[in-house]
This record gives structure tokens, sequence and C-alpha cells, in this order.
């Protein structure tokens, strides 16, 4: 048993030992009538309580039946803000997630952060909620979920009886369809990029609206990735937050390159310096370890920050300087870049490439694919898929009655 300061951490229970009245008190830490467990979580709340005991003592303040009642619940605890933090702490999560959270938490806390845990009511919840009109139901949702999270914590750590934020709704949301450009759009937006910007952008543009790569993946392209010969890549990794990790879907997919695509990559490559092509000629028989032991540039990754020759970390450099300037000179509606995914899918199924093949393309399951583009498979193949229909009746027509008797006969 470790006594540190007034906090006695046992195997399955915490105790406080004070003064108080001239008299020694020892209480060991409950919720509804059981023992909180001596979690870091609960550990470092035991420190913050025995420090705020011993302040109210010396004050003249403190009361035993306050913070000690009959039931044994400890009436006061740490705060919500004290709380989110402790559970942010004990996530195992990527750099991209854990920003979301932060942001979750970074809401609650001016609304509900100072409020005692074990005084946070439902009402508190919708209370801070109203505040915010302006956001949508898909973040409502967002943060209402980390708050719970947070909550459901406490619950398993013996510091709350229940959870305040169980029976809070989740928000009615509707899920934006896709917003994909045309094909005037699209070779105007190249067009442009050509003429005002650097070869580099140009390329990844129209790389991107003929791979339908995600913006990670896009940013996360190696040369070493790249099948020359077979016209193909390898999607692999992608890059988050200047984070390299794997794919959305934790699986790689080869992705076939078409014509535009494979040219913009041509002409990305032809345009390096010399340096650089000549790391990414020997790409699939040299490794990059290789490639610097005999000196070369190891350029590994396809797609550069032109201005600063470095990788691009997310999109948001690439939107604010290329993109949202050439939508706005060319007078197209606005879509962020991602929806060059959205126009390569629904080109895909436009030009008759069956669901199965799109969705591989395109790093989905079948499922999810035709959840997302089933418009565009009916929209655009209604009268082509009803002529095979009519092919099939006219040549494969099942005998009549009477033309398997006349056969019988």
């Amino acid at each position: 048993m470790a006594d540190t300061r007034g906090v006695e951490i046992r195997e399955s229970s915490i105790r406080l030992s004070f003064a108080f009245e001239g008299k020694r008190q020892r209480r060991t830490l409950m919720v509804d009538g059981m023992a909180i467990l001596p979690t870091p979580a609960n550990v470092k709340y035991a420190h913050r309580l025995i420090a705020e005991i011993r302040l109210r003592i010396r004050a003249g303040s403190f009361s035993l039946a306050e913070y000690f009642p009959e039931d044994g619940t400890v009436a006061r605890g740490g705060t919500v803000a004290d709380q989110l933090d402790q559970w942010l702490a004990a996530q195992s999560i990527e750099e991209s997630t854990k920003a979301g959270y932060s942001s979750a938490i970074k809401f609650w806390k001016p609304l509900v952060g100072q409020i005692a845990m074990t005084a946070l009511r439902h009402s508190d919840i919708l209370k801070a909620l109203r505040t915010r009109p302006d956001l949508s139901g898909k973040t409502v949702n967002n943060y209402v979920s980390v708050l719970r999270a947070a909550m459901h914590l406490a619950v398993l750590d013996r510091l709350l009886k229940e959870n305040p934020v169980a029976a809070i709704e989740n928000a009615k949301w509707q899920k934006e369809p896709p917003d994909p450009f045309d094909r005037e759009e699209v070779d105007k937006i190249i067009a442009y990029a050509q003429e005002h910007y650097d070869p580099a952008v140009a390329n990844m543009i129209e790389f991107r609206f003929f791979t339908g790569v995600r913006t990670s993946e896009m940013v996360g392209l190696q040369w070493t990735s790249i099948d020359w010969n077979k016209r193909q890549m390898l999607v692999r990794e992608a890059v988050v937050m200047g984070i390299r990790k794997q794919t959305k879907t934790n699986k790689a997919r080869i992705v076939a390159l078409n014509s535009r695509a494979f040219a913009a990559l041509e002409r990305h490559r032809t345009a390096l310096p010399r340096a650089n092509v000549m790391a990414i000629s020997e790409v699939g028989d040299t490794t990059h370890a290789e490639i610097k032991r005999k000196g070369q540039v190891d350029n590994s990754t396809a797609f550069l920050d032109p201005r600063y020759g470095t990788p691009w970390i997310d999109e948001r450099a690439f939107r604010r300087s290329f993109w949202t300037p050439a939508l706005k000179a060319l007078g197209i509606r606005y879509r962020p870049p991602n929806n060059a995914r959205h126009t390569f899918a629904t080109m895909l199924l436009m030009a008759g490439a069956t669901p199965a093949y799109a969705a591989k393309q395109m790093g989905h399951s079948v499922e999810v694919f035709l959840s997302v583009y089933s418009k565009w498979i009916d929209d655009g193949h209604g009268d082509l898929e009803q002529a095979k229909l009519e092919r099939f009746i006219g040549q494969n027509s099942p005998a009549t009655p009477q033309e398997q008797q006349k056969g019988t006969v």
C-alpha cells in the first residue's frame, strides 16, 4: 500500500487520510457504495480532492457530511474538463482522429467544463448545444459522441453511476450527395492550371481528376508505387497531417492508369530535374537505399509543392493558393478538391464500367460504392440495361407451350 500525502493507494481502492477537528479521518472513495478503482485518472482525482479538503479545512468551511454522505458516495469530484482531458489521454488513436476529438473538447470546455462531473445534468448538455445553432447535425453528433465516451469512461472507473450523456439523441442530418464536376468544367480547370500555374500543379490536378484517389493517397503517392510498363499504380499509403500511414480502408489496391492519368504523370516525371528523373527511372529494380548509395537524389514523393520543393502536408495550402482562385477566375461553382474523386467515379459509371470494377478502382466496397453513386447508375444506364434485357428476351426466349408441343410431334 502506497501513502502519498494523504492518498493511500490500495489494491482495489483509494483511501484519503486527513486530520479534522482533532481526529484522524480515513475515508475510502466510494460511488454508490462501491470503492472506486485505483486507476491513474482516479488517483489524480484523489490528489486534487485531498488538496481541496485541506484547503477548506484551513478556511473553516469543510463539511464532512458534504464530502462523505451516509450513502458512501463522494459528493465532489473532478470537473467535466478534467474528465475530457483524462479520456483523451487514454486514447490510442491517429493524430488526425485526435485533432477531431480535441476540437470537440474545445467546444465543451467553455460551456460545461467547469461543472463538477458528478453534477453534470442532461439539461446542461442541451443548453450548451443550443448556444451553437449554426452547427451541422453531423458536427453536433461528433461533439456529443466525445462527451458521451468521456463520461462512459467515468462510469467504468466507478466515478459515476450513470452516464448523463447517454440519453442525448443524435441530431438529424442529411448526408450531402456527390457533387461532381462535368467534363466541360474539368477541361476548363485543367487548362487554367496549365496556363497560370507551375506544371507540377497542373499535372497533379489532371492526375487527380482521372484517378479518383483520395487527397491523402495522392499526397502520399511515391514513385516506387508506379508500374510504368503495366500502367498501374499501387495505392498503399496515405499522408494525413504530415504523417504517413495506411490508407483510409487499411487496404492496398491496384489502380489502372488511363491515358489521361498516365499522360499527366509522364509529363510530371519529364519536368522534374535531371537528377530526380535518374532516381525514378530505376524504380522497380532499385531500392531507395541503393539509390542513395549511388549518390542520386531520392525524390520518393511523386507530387511536391513546387513553391518549396517539399511534400504537401494536406490540401489546405493547395486549396487556398491554387484551387479556389482557379474556380473563382473561371466562374465555376465552388466544390472542394475531393470532388474530383466523385467526378472520376461518375465518369467510370457513365462510361459503362461495372460497379464492381469502379468500386475496386476507388477503394470502396461494392456496397458502399452503390450507396453513394447509385444515382449515376440509374440515370446513365437505364436505357442501356433495358436494351440488354430486350436482346436477351429476343434471343433466348423460352419456348411457349404450343412450340413445345410442336417440337414433340
